[in-house]
């Protein structure tokens, strides 16, 4: 049996009451799933909206540089990676599978960018690195501030609009 290397995580995150970090592990756990399903879920307002908890940012002599800004939205992360592929998705380097990340941050000084995944073919799990920090800032940024419009009227016409969690997205596409 594979060991779930993100249970021990989830664990602490569930101790400390951290929904957010919660969802996150959740996401990386079924990150392939996610991805394979997104036409399921992506007009969905309130799973679209789910909010991550991914560490993009670099921090250097006391300065911060982050490659997208808080918050980062689930469907928002899937989106960007889907419809940039070729910034965002490399080949498995075990199986040659093309790996969908369920995490990328890096250094805006050396140009480099770890795309972390697990492949669904192998089951290979770590990162690959690339180049080109900057662009797929921009790309990322770009796609935040497409959906805030789409954030904004899902607010304007539900006042009480409440993303869901992760848990209840898997739910949802596992009666699907």
């Amino acid at each position: 049996m594979k060991k779930d290397i993100f249970a021990q995580v989830e664990s602490q995150a569930l101790a400390a009451g951290d929904s957010v970090k919660v969802d996150t592990i959740r996401f990386f756990r079924n990150s392939n799933e996610i991805y394979r399903r997104f036409d399921d879920w992506k007009g969905i307002d309130k799973f679209y909206f789910i909010p991550l908890k991914l560490e993009m940012t670099y921090g250097i002599g006391g300065h911060s540089i982050s490659m997208a800004e808080g918050p980062l939205y689930l469907g928002t992360f899937i989106s960007n990676t889907l419809q940039h592929p070729d910034l965002f998705t490399e080949p498995c380097p075990q199986c040659g599978h093309q790996l969908m990340p369920y995490g990328y941050n890096g250094s805006p000084l050396s140009g480099r960018v770890d795309l972390e995944a697990t492949c669904p073919e192998c089951g290979w799990n770590s990162y690959v690195s690339v180049s080109g920090w900057r662009i797929r800032s921009e790309a990322l940024k770009a796609s935040q501030k497409a959906d805030r419009l789409r954030l904004m009227k899902a607010r304007l016409l539900k006042p009480k609009f409440k993303a869901s969690t992760v848990e209840d997205l898997l739910a949802f596409l596992q009666d699907r």
